[in-house]
């Protein structure tokens, strides 16, 4: 009975945990990050990326051969740009921040990113958006 009853408390816990997470569509993501001052002509990049990185889910989390981890929407590097052992943080946020559905400070930090890299610091963009076919937008607007 008491296993049973942390079973039930543990699942509880972690759909509480996930209830921050969203996953967006990407008409809606192409306009906040529109609304945002991100360029018209970068949000087709930018939805090849996010669904070729997270699949548009706030809470993705992938962890790198190398010991670092990708979080979030953009899946953001804890070596370089949020808090962690590394001691980088460039973005200055925590890495669990870049978890739930306020993605504000996901694209503050994605600004410093792009600034200093272009999409070229994403993985997922260099091997399956950049010179390939990108998805449309333009029914977003």
């Amino acid at each position: 009975m008491t296993i049973l009853y942390a079973l039930i408390v543990l699942l509880f816990l972690t759909f509480l945990g996930l209830s921050h997470a969203k996953v967006y569509g990407k008409c809606e993501l192409a306009r906040i990050m529109q609304n945002n001052g991100f360029p018209r002509e970068q949000l087709r990049d930018w939805m090849c990326l996010v669904q070729n990185e997270s699949g548009f889910n706030t809470s993705a989390i992938n962890h790198n051969r190398r010991g670092t981890i990708d979080y979030g929407l953009f899946q953001i590097n804890n070596r370089y740009w949020c808090d962690s052992s590394y001691g980088a943080n460039d973005c200055n946020i925590t890495c669990k921040s870049l978890l739930d559905d306020d993605i504000a400070n996901d694209l503050q930090c994605v600004r410093l990113i792009y600034k200093r890299h272009k999409f070229t610091a994403w993985v997922a963009w260099n091997n399956k958006c950049q010179g390939k076919a990108l998805p449309t937008v333009s029914e977003c607007f």
